[in-house]
């Protein structure tokens, strides 16, 4: 009993916040505009600020984990590899790459981190989770929609040099990154810097769950 009450206290808060964007939109209060920004304003500012301070102020050779992060890489691979095995099975086959991508990609950034922060108080080894998957997620997803286009599809090479460069380019990786070299230099962090970004980053997951919630439409789900 003191193990389930421990798993619903950690669950149970982020289906209710997530739940809240749901509510906050069914009365106005978010529309699709607003829900486009919140996220953007999430993955730009607030989950990079989140993952960049709980690095840079932890031992970067305590936090780096290799193997975890090859883990990681491996197990979304062999992920992508069931998914597309199993795509053969539908008939018709002209939604292929859209099934592959629905069946591997996650909410990882939020719904990870939020689950995590919940267990542990901190983001943990969700930082090494998304340099092992995310980048990976991003181009397998070109290149499945891509090679299992309707009507025989084949490799775009402009759109996946273009998806290369935006995960170089991918706020939360640079995020994570500059923690780790903050980490690694032993900078120090003041504490003006230590509270202003802490404020920010502590605003990733809540605002985060509610922009998911606000963007959740279960007509067109059932439809």
């Amino acid at each position: 009993m003191e193990n389930l009450i421990f798993c619903l206290n950690a669950t149970i808060p982020i289906f209710l916040t997530l739940m809240l964007g749901l509510f906050f939109r069914k009365i106005g209060l978010f529309d699709d505009t607003f829900v486009s920004r919140l996220n953007k304003f999430v993955f730009n500012a607030a989950l990079p600020a989140l993952l960049f301070l709980d690095i840079a102020n932890s031992d970067f050779y305590s936090v780096w984990n290799t193997k975890f992060v090859l883990f990681c890489f491996f197990v979304t691979l062999i992920s992508i590899g069931i998914s597309t095995g199993l795509s053969y099975l539908l008939k018709p086959r002209n939604i292929q790459g859209e099934f592959i991508q629905a069946s591997y990609r996650s909410s990882a950034a939020i719904l990870g981190i939020a689950i995590i922060q919940n267990l542990y108080g901190n983001a943990g080894m969700a930082p090494l989770m998304i340099i092992g998957s995310v980048p990976l997620y991003n181009v397998m997803a070109v290149i499945t929609l891509s090679l299992f286009a309707p009507g025989g599809g084949k490799l775009d090479t402009a759109k996946l040099i273009r998806t290369l460069k935006g995960i170089a380019t991918n706020p939360i990786i640079l995020g994570i990154l500059t923690g780790m070299v903050w980490s690694l230099l032993h900078l120090p962090m003041p504490t003006i810097l230590n509270t202003a970004v802490d404020n920010l980053g502590k605003t990733a997951t809540p605002l985060g769950l509610m922009a998911m919630g606000g963007a959740l439409k279960f007509g067109k789900a059932f439809a």
